[in-house]
């Protein structure tokens, strides 16, 4: 829930964010804004390498050994590599981009790196609850930051100088939390921190394949005024599925713990379906929502955002079938077997690259986001297939069903007041929170396994709520 709520927060300030910078820069510099961050994306998963995942998959287990410092030092190593790569490519890189932004990428970098580093050892402490934190510290100072600068005239510089801010400060604040042993590191450390991040470096791929392969694509093949549409879209179908995500780092550093026991398997699949019960909690109804009225909340945005319809349909569904992977695939890591995740992640990654460059070539954005459907879809298979092979897995159709039923209820709530009231932003912004609440409650009808989640999570008890 702290995971949850923190990545909430986190979603409102870069959404109130986005909405300033979209209306103050403009659609082109936005989406030059854009471009940059999918290149300071790709550029920071070379800089990992599967490492931070590494990290915390050692740290979390119930061994001994200095792998805070010891992937610390590795992670510097990868960060001075790949500075100097940038500094070669300046002119080509900002040609790309369309501003001089090299320098900004590498202060970017740096302090991305930092905090990521930091968090996986929070997550690999058990202390995904502080490591939670930093996400809307991060998001908040950045935001706060972007906006007194780009209002203050600093335009698209105030936007980069931001998001270094808003990084540095959340890595500081978790390095408090962080226990670092005293011992020094041993070059047994360093060949297990290698074992792991041999295998695991390809998920980073998969995880920035999925999030900005598309992105980079239209970069060649659109305009950045239509790069910025599709990154609203794609930002509000991230705000979706910020549950899932939740779930599945809370999960993982739990499962690995409970992997290195004795008959942990009936656990480990107990804790997979419960991911799975729960992973479209709220992107289902997002999902109905957004063909409901995702037309008229893009025009927050500003004019000219709202022909991003459809594309936020598809990538939303993308996001769904994203977020059941994603669960699957997490379960077979945290029970070190990065190898089987591995040859998934290698054909998620080659299938979204082919499918990206072709479907843009031919249908522009929305092959884009099909491709980005499609490649989910098969990695979905995949996940399912190998978790089989490792862990029992049982599927909760019937909560998956209820969860769409009052989808269902919700939409024909949301339909008849979109009837009634309209485009009216301000009332259909108050039909969104009208239906939520019919889906929930419907939920909470329906589903006994739900009221006990909710109950056994709350700080009081609510005697409606208790199961009969």
């Amino acid at each position: 829930m702290v995971n949850f709520v923190s990545r909430f927060v986190m979603s409102v300030s870069g959404f109130v964010a986005t909405v300033v910078l979209t209306r103050t820069l403009g659609q082109e510099r936005y989406g030059t804004y854009v471009v940059a961050l999918s290149i300071l994306a790709w550029v920071a998963m070379a800089g990992k390498l599967g490492l931070p995942r590494a990290i915390q998959k050692r740290v979390s287990e119930n061994t001994t050994g200095n792998f805070v410092l010891s992937g610390a030092i590795v992670q510097f190593g990868l960060y001075v590599i790949i500075v100097v790569a940038l500094l070669l490519c300046r002119p080509y890189l900002n040609e790309f981009i369309g501003i001089d932004a090299t320098w900004f990428l590498v202060a970017m970098l740096g302090s991305q790196l930092a905090l990521s580093l930091v968090q996986k050892v929070l997550d690999g402490q058990h202390l995904v609850h502080i490591s939670s934190l930093l996400s809307p510290v991060e998001w908040t100072c950045r935001s706060l930051v972007q906006v007194l600068l780009v209002l203050s005239g600093f335009k698209i510089a105030g936007a980069f100088v931001g998001y270094v801010v808003g990084a540095l400060v959340a890595a500081a604040l978790g390095t408090y939390f962080m226990t670092i042993p005293r011992t020094r590191p041993t070059r047994r450390e360093f060949v297990r921190l290698k074992s792991y991040a041999q295998f695991s470096w390809l998920s980073s791929i998969k995880n920035r394949t999925f999030m900005s392969m598309d992105t980079i694509i239209l970069a060649v093949f659109v305009s950045n005024s239509l790069i910025a549409v599709y990154e609203v879209a794609w930002n509000l179908a991230s705000l979706f599925a910020i549950f899932g995500v939740s779930i599945s780092q809370t999960l993982f550093p739990e499962i690995s713990k409970i992997s290195s026991e004795e008959g942990s398997h009936g656990e480990i699949a107990g804790l997979l379906r419960v991911s799975l019960a729960y992973s479209g909690l709220f992107i289902i109804p997002g999902l109905v929502g957004s063909a409901l009225v995702g037309d008229v909340i893009l025009t927050i945005y500003g004019p000219g955002f709202e022909t991003g319809y459809y594309i936020l349909l598809v990538l939303t569904f993308a996001r769904l079938l994203y977020g059941y992977m994603r669960q699957f695939l997490n379960t077979i890591d945290a029970i070190d077997r990065p190898d089987l995740t591995f040859a998934v992640n290698a054909v998620f990654v080659v299938t979204n690259l082919v499918l990206n460059v072709v479907l843009t070539w031919q249908f522009s954005w929305y092959g884009a986001a099909t491709a980005t459907t499609l490649s989910s879809g098969l990695g979905l298979v995949l996940g399912y297939y190998y978790a089989t092979q490792v862990v029992d897995v049982t599927v909760p159709v019937a909560e998956i069903s209820k969860q769409c039923f009052a989808a269902v209820v919700m939409a024909a709530v949301v339909l008849l007041g979109r009837l009634l009231i309209g485009n009216s932003l301000p009332l259909v912004i108050g039909l969104v929170g009208v239906g939520a609440a019919v889906y929930f409650l419907v939920l909470l009808g329906l589903s006994e396994e739900f009221r006990t989640t909710v109950q056994d999570n709350l700080p009081f008890a609510l005697p409606s709520l208790v199961s009969e």
